[in-house]
C-alpha cells in the first residue's frame, strides 16, 4: 500500500501515533529522513563534502511544513545527478484587503 514516498509516511505516521505536536512533527521527520538512513547503514548519507549528494530539495519553510503541507518536490538528485523537478506550487488568495499571491518558502 502506499506510494513509498516517506513524506507521506511520517504524516501518517504521527497521525496513528498521536505525535501532532511540533516536537512530535519533527520526531516524525527524522524518522524518515536521518534515523531511515542509519538503520539501512548508509554511509555518506549528509549533504557534506564526499557525501554522495542524493537529496530532494522541498517546497517548505521547515520540516513541520514540508509534512503539514505534504510539501511540493521541486528537484530529486541521486548521487549528483539530477532526476526529476517539479515547477513551484504558488498559490493565490482572493480575500478583499490581502495580497494574492502566498510564498512557500524552501527547505
Amino acid at each position: 500500500m502506499g506510494s513509498g514516498d516517506m513524506l507521506e509516511v511520517a504524516h501518517m505516521g504521527l497521525h496513528v501515533a498521536q505525535m501532532t505536536s511540533q516536537k512530535g512533527i519533527r520526531q516524525c521527520f527524522d524518522a524518515v529522513k536521518v534515523n531511515a538512513a542509519k538503520v539501512m547503514h548508509l554511509e555518506n548519507y549528509c549533504i557534506a563534502p564526499g557525501c554522495d549528494a542524493s537529496f530532494m530539495l522541498l517546497q517548505a519553510r521547515d520540516a513541520v511544513e514540508a509534512i503539514r503541507l505534504r510539501a511540493n518536490r521541486l528537484k530529486v538528485w541521486m548521487k549528483g545527478v539530477l532526476l526529476a523537478e517539479t515547477a513551484e506550487v504558488v498559490a493565490r488568495l482572493r480575500i478583499e484587503g490581502r495580497s494574492e499571491a502566498v510564498a512557500l518558502s524552501l527547505l
